[in-house]
């Protein structure tokens, strides 16, 4: 375990909240007084546990992985970079899973001020949601379910070019979907609001206008009425999976084309691949 790195690590996640105690807010398990322990270097009473559940929280991994810029990567760092930019209504993003989102939204949040990211379950209904929104925020929680909608605008409104990325969207009820209704109301061109999700909730979405389902069409208007769908083709694909193995020390042709075969459009798939050969042939230098 790198203590230094996640050190570093937490640092730069401090840096963002503007201070410890913001940080520690966002936090689960994990106080203040920790966070400054740290990073002042006195961890004598830091616990390995503990340390993994720092790293987990900050979003840090060890290791050389070096970020690609894939198609999905220059594309969906530049609709979030006009999204926060030039806020205008929800811009509703459909991509397929593994194809290299998490990393690009990770690497995003964590190098743009006022950026927050929040990705979403099947179990989260409208009250958690805020609760949710406002703890990434480092912001409190307590509060009825209008005192907790108050405080979210409210915060979002003084801050300079704020963000929410709403990851993994197409999972929520109806009614949990709703209620960015209101919030895009309320911070109509102040704040940047971005849905991630598969193509599924498009589908949906198109289906609750269809059958005039309560607040669908509202929302889709909110959406202006288009899914940007960044899910590389088979030419940009072939191209991704040669930036993905070169950034990262594979340069053999051989090589490259049998993971493009083997990964089957899964970059999660070809990250495992590269990994496993990196350490083959670490393992073989050092015996030679």
């Amino acid at each position: 375990m790198d203590k230094i790195a996640i050190k570093e690590a937490l640092r730069a996640y401090v840096d963002r909240h503007k201070s410890a105690k913001a940080a520690a807010a966002t936090f689960t398990g994990i106080s203040s007084a920790t966070v400054s322990q740290i990073l002042n270097d006195n961890w004598e009473l830091i616990s390995d546990d503990m340390w993994r559940n720092v790293a987990a929280q900050i979003r840090y991994t060890e290791g050389e992985w070096v970020i690609a810029p894939t198609t999905v990567y220059q594309k969906l760092t530049g609709f979030l970079a006009d999204a926060q930019r030039s806020p205008k209504g929800i811009d509703a993003i459909v991509i397929n899973s593994s194809k290299g989102k998490s990393i690009t939204l990770d690497h995003y949040s964590q190098t743009h001020p006022n950026t927050y990211y929040l990705c979403c379950t099947r179990l989260m209904n409208v009250r958690v949601i805020l609760k949710r929104m406002l703890k990434v925020m480092g912001k409190d929680t307590n509060g009825t379910t209008i005192e907790l909608m108050d405080n979210l605008v409210s915060h979002l409104q003084r801050e300079s070019h704020p963000l929410f990325i709403l990851d993994e969207v197409d999972k929520l009820k109806d009614e949990a979907l709703e209620i960015f209704i209101d919030i895009e109301n309320q911070l109509h061109k102040r704040c940047g609001l971005v849905f991630i999700a598969t193509p599924y909730l498009k589908r949906r979405i198109d289906s609750g206008v269809d059958r005039g389902k309560r607040g669908f069409a509202e929302l889709y208007s909110r959406m202006k009425r288009v899914f940007w769908d960044l899910n590389p083709d088979k030419k940009e694909f072939k191209k991704d999976v040669k930036a993905i193995c070169t950034a990262n020390g594979v340069h053999d042709e051989a090589v490259i084309a049998q993971f493009m075969n083997q990964c089957e459009g899964d970059y999660r798939v070809l990250a495992d691949l590269v990994t496993a050969y990196k350490k083959s042939e670490d393992g073989l230098e050092k015996r030679l």
